[in-house]
């Protein structure tokens, strides 16, 4: 799922609430808001900030990559 797909949900953050919550700034989510290739410590902080509903993997290959070898990210 993309950023852009997760804020269209009834039970997501908002953009500003979101980047406050990863200590971003929201121009830089809203760079990354229809992006798929996304830094790697960004996407597991947005995984984690969301309780998952973002996922690491989809949103940056190298965190799929590591996680199907089993290399730590």
């Amino acid at each position: 799922m993309t950023l852009h797909n997760y804020l269209k949900r009834s039970d997501a953050m908002s953009l500003t609430q979101l980047a406050n919550e990863m200590g971003v700034s929201k121009s830089r989510l809203s760079q990354l808001r229809n992006s798929t290739e996304w830094p790697a410590e960004l996407a597991l902080t947005a995984e984690s900030k969301t309780g998952g509903a973002l996922n690491a993997s989809h949103l940056c290959s190298i965190v799929a990559k590591a996680r199907q070898t089993g290399v730590a990210v």
